[in-house]
């Protein structure tokens, strides 16, 4: 018997090493395949070039890349995620094709693809105007589309000439913002929910409370819809050359047009075939005798990204003149050190600004934010650190994406100057606790929860049991202090009167434009007018770098961490629609959120009705 198990244990072990083996010979091979991909030579700019501009792509705040895990994440789903692209390094590329001799112009072409928090609204309106600078040049910026949505149809209609596909159609049915309420469903499920909170229009704890919107967050959103709205259409309106007010009205009889009906309002400037498309394109700029295709150059390929090895001999270049470091906040604020564009750690951002004040050729930090907001904790740890930079004599500057609301907000109340855009959904000043339970789910099924405690409020944050009243006044108590420290913050970083700021407080969303009006946003401008700004306070004229972090990665890149052992695992697997069943999927949703919130405290200052792309999703 006792050989027989040596026996057995033999062989697993041996199955084990073998598969350990086999894995790290695997992954040699295919980061040996990557490295001959990523190192061959980006191609040369012809004369006459045109610059393709894919919108088929996620357009993001913080540097993504390609990275091992998206590689993989592809092989294991056989899902390509998009192409990740960053709006600093979009708008570099447009300038710099501005006044590349080499460059005849711009085709626009394809649909956006958003994931996560990019595709802001707000964002898509920076790269327009990255677009708008570079036809101050004279050279055009033409258009081509199929059926495009309302988030790409506000690109394609500052193009110069917009051509659709014979079989295309244009759909122009407004906006919309919907959630998914777990109220029920958690009840459903025996999973108890208790809440304490401050601010009527706090609304982030409908979803986990409720079947339905609440009046005031009803209100709050509706005018945010009708704000976007208004805006998106006197913008196209404007490129199109005809009122706003009679293209709402023609919207309102009807809102879907086919191509024949669409270039008779105006909507575009003619139709034509793809094939007919790039006949137009090689008059305007030159044919490609190789491929009888016209010249062009596509903004993968034109972008300054660093390739594989690139990496050692960037970070020693930055120490040849001053910088100005831009940080990323993209996503939900969480504790801890992830950051993944859907969430982003507050440890993970503290490292990051440390390090900058702690780099003498750092002159000026730029933190440039797109989240909802989440943990206080984050969010607190993460205003902190910018408080030291400060006191280090660093200027610091934030600039706000799409979105900087609760949290996201909370972090940009100590600063230098804080930016906005006119379309940034920002404010919602607020705290609430979201403190779930599960003692009547273990219950159905013959389990239960037993503890040991010196104190009767010593598992108190746990979920075994539903909180007493007294502990409930405690918490709300905790929850209203760090309101009222919320207001003290914006109060000081503002320059207001305590009683300016609740009233503009109380959980409310607001658009930059209003914010800047109520004084909780001191300059409209986007990411360069913050950059340029930031230089300006450390005393830098022109002869200085803009680092970012993080800096965009590759596939090699994360494969020599994952051989260090500092890459972070973080497959995500694809919606079916088993997930989308109202009970089932409800309960994952849940599982998913509550997860997500882990705040020491369960306290938290997060927008959770916010999407990416606000509205057109």
């Amino acid at each position: 018997m006792k050989k027989f198990f040596f026996e057995v244990l033999r062989k697993f072990a041996v199955s084990i090493v073998s598969t350990i083996l086999f894995a790290l010979v695997f992954f040699f091979l295919i980061g040996g395949i990557f490295a001959s991909l990523l190192e061959s030579p980006k191609p040369e700019v012809q004369p006459s070039s045109f610059l393709v501009v894919d919108l088929t792509m996620n357009l993001t705040e913080r540097p993504g890349g390609i990275t091992f895990e998206d590689v993989a994440e592809q092989a294991i789903t056989e899902q390509p995620k998009p192409t990740q692209m960053h709006l600093l390094e979009v708008l570099d590329a447009l300038r710099k094709a501005k006044s590349d001799p080499k460059i005849a112009g711009i085709l626009v072409e394809g649909s956006f693809q958003p994931l996560d928090y990019g595709c802001g609204y707000a964002t898509i309106r920076e790269m327009i105007d990255g677009l708008d600078d570079f036809k101050q040049s004279g050279k055009p910026v033409i258009g081509f589309c199929h059926s495009p949505t309302q988030l790409d149809y506000l690109v394609y209609s500052a193009c110069d000439e917009l051509y659709m596909d014979p079989a295309g159609t244009l759909l122009l049915n407004g906006l919309a913002s919907q959630d998914l309420f777990l109220g029920d469903t958690l009840k459903k499920y025996g999973v108890g929910v208790q809440v304490v909170r401050t601010g009527r229009y706090k609304g982030a704890v409908e979803p986990f409370t409720s079947s339905e919107y609440s009046p005031e967050n009803r209100e709050q959103i509706r005018r945010l819809l009708e704000v976007r709205w208004a805006d998106y259409l006197s913008f196209i309106a404007d490129r199109r050359d005809f009122s706003p007010l009679e293209l709402n009205r023609t919207l309102l009889n009807n809102y879907l047009f086919e191509a024949e009906k669409a270039i008779e309002l105006g909507l575009i400037d003619g139709i034509c075939t793809h094939d007919q498309l790039i006949d137009l394109i090689i008059e305007r700029g030159a044919l490609n005798d190789d491929n009888d295709w016209f010249c062009e150059v596509t903004l993968i390929d034109y972008l300054d990204r660093p390739m594989p090895g690139d990496s050692l001999e960037g970070a020693q270049s930055h120490f040849q003149q001053p910088e100005v470091v831009v940080i990323y906040v993209e996503g939900v604020i969480v504790d801890g050190g992830i950051d993944d564009g859907s969430m982003v750690g507050g440890n993970e951002i503290v490292n990051r600004i440390r390090s900058a004040w702690n780099d003498e050729n750092c002159k000026a930090i730029v933190l440039r934010v797109n989240s909802p907001g989440g943990s206080v904790s984050g969010s607190d740890a993460i205003l902190n650190e910018i408080k030291r930079a400060r006191k280090e004599g660093l200027p610091v500057v934030v600039s706000m994406g799409a979105v900087a609301a609760s949290g996201g907000y909370w972090i940009a109340t100590d600063c230098d100057r804080l930016f906005a855009n006119e379309q940034t959904i920002t404010g919602s000043i607020g705290v609430f606790g979201l403190l779930p339970n599960f003692e009547d789910l273990s219950s159905r099924f013959g389990a239960s929860f037993d503890a040991v405690k010196t104190h009767p409020s010593s598992d108190l944050l746990g979920v075994s049991r539903p909180k007493s009243e007294k502990e409930m006044k405690v918490l709300q108590t905790h929850v209203e202090s760090l309101y009222q420290k919320f207001l003290n913050l914006v109060a000081k970083g503002r320059g207001m009167k305590i009683e300016r700021v609740s009233q503009a407080a109380e959980g409310r969303v607001w658009m930059g434009l209003d914010a800047h009006e109520l004084g909780l946003v001191q300059e409209l401008g986007g990411l360069y007018d913050a950059i340029k700004h930031a230089a300006e306070l450390a005393g830098l004229k022109d002869n200085y770098e803009v680092i970012e972090m993080p800096e965009v990665s590759t596939p090699m890149d994360d494969f020599v961490k994952m051989m260090d052992g500092q890459a972070k695992a973080n497959l995500k697997t694809h919606a079916s629609l088993f997930d989308q069943l109202p009970g089932i999927g409800g309960l994952m949703e849940a599982n998913k959120l509550i997860n997500s919130m882990d705040d020491p405290r369960r306290t938290y200052s997060w927008l959770s009705w916010y999407r990416g792309s606000f509205g057109f999703r």
